[in-house]
């Protein structure tokens, strides 16, 4: 047998190689496509009924694969940001609403979800609104609250005032634009106090507990709340597109709007927790329009700084914007 040449043998070695790797990409999207098709889905419907249960939503359980690198990305500027004391903790929550591929990071982690309860108080209300034609255009006379009954807020905006009369429409606005707790109050002394934790039951969260202390949620918990809204299925079409260009009007401008390029379209709320020995709570959720592609992101963050927190909401906002623009540099990324 005559000797291979040199040639000849680093050519069947590459050979060999490459029908190694070719082995192993296959091996890997074999077990990919495995997941994804192993994957169940989550049926989430509507409680309440006798003889019909509403659908509320169809969604994959596990993470697809097209956000592990985001993830990686994301716990690497977390351990950045906590290095730099810009935060103790963070979590996230990122679903395309259009095919469902979604990821968590830190998703264990429970908050106190502070204004953004406010979402389920605008949910509850026009849930009221339905039954109750013209209950939006009934007037309430705002008289002094008791005592502690107003928490106060870091970032202050406009509010309701003493003494005088407002619609509930109008007291919607104050309180979802601005985050008003004076509104939030007088809206929520006049609700049945039966409307939040029913609206909780049927879209299949925990029972709300009275003590605000308590109480928390995750990044997915808070991020059913704007599904509810998105997908129309608590509310009519045109209830939930009102709760949506409400949130569109919100003036918090220090988290996702700092992060994102000018003119991204997004409706979104945030949310402030303070308590004395407990470190600071800062939340921001809502639905952004990137190539309009809507995408559902919740932040949720604990530190000693809220400057820092929503400056944290910022960075992680546009690491998140980023990687979805280098990775679907077309018109409707995904």
């Amino acid at each position: 047998m005559h000797q291979l040449s040199r040639r000849t043998v680093w050519c069947l070695v590459f050979l060999a190689f490459s029908a190694g790797l070719v082995s192993s990409y296959g091996l890997m999207r074999l077990w990919q496509n495995k997941q994804e098709h192993d994957c169940d889905y989550r049926i989430a419907r509507v409680g309440g009924y006798e003889w019909v249960r509403p659908l509320l939503s169809a969604e994959r359980q596990c993470e697809g694969a097209r956000y592990l690198g985001l993830k990686k990305r994301l716990s690497y500027q977390v351990d950045s940001l906590k290095r730099a004391g810009m935060l103790l903790e963070a979590s996230v929550y990122l679903r395309a609403l259009e095919h469902g591929n979604w990821m968590t990071y830190n998703e264990e982690a429970r908050y106190h979800p502070a204004s953004l309860m406010k979402v389920a108080l605008l949910i509850s209300v026009l849930k009221a609104a339905e039954i109750q034609p013209g209950l939006l255009q009934q007037r309430l006379y705002y008289m002094a609250p008791p005592e502690g009954a107003i928490q106060p807020q870091y970032y202050v905006y406009p509010h309701i005032e003493v003494g005088k009369e407002y619609s509930v429409a109008e007291l919607l606005e104050y309180m979802m634009i601005y985050s008003d707790n004076h509104a939030t109050w007088l809206l929520a002394s006049r609700l049945n106090p039966q409307s939040t934790p029913k609206l909780f039951a049927d879209v299949g969260l925990d029972v709300l507990v009275e003590d605000k202390e308590r109480f928390t949620m995750s990044v997915s918990e808070v991020a059913t709340l704007f599904k509810v809204i998105f997908n129309a299925s608590y509310l009519s079409p045109e209830f939930s597109e009102y709760a949506a260009r409400l949130m569109s009007r919100c003036t918090f401008s220090e988290g996702f709007r700092k992060g994102l390029p000018a003119g991204i379209r997004l409706w979104h709320k945030f949310g402030e927790w303070r308590y004395a020995g407990h470190p600071y709570e800062l939340h921001e959720a809502g639905v952004l329009y990137l190539e309009g592609a809507p995408y559902l992101l919740v932040i949720m963050t604990r530190g000693a700084d809220t400057e820092r927190q929503a400056q944290s909401i910022a960075a992680l906002t546009h690491e998140i914007y980023h990687y979805l623009h280098l990775q679907m540099p077309v018109k409707r990324w995904g």
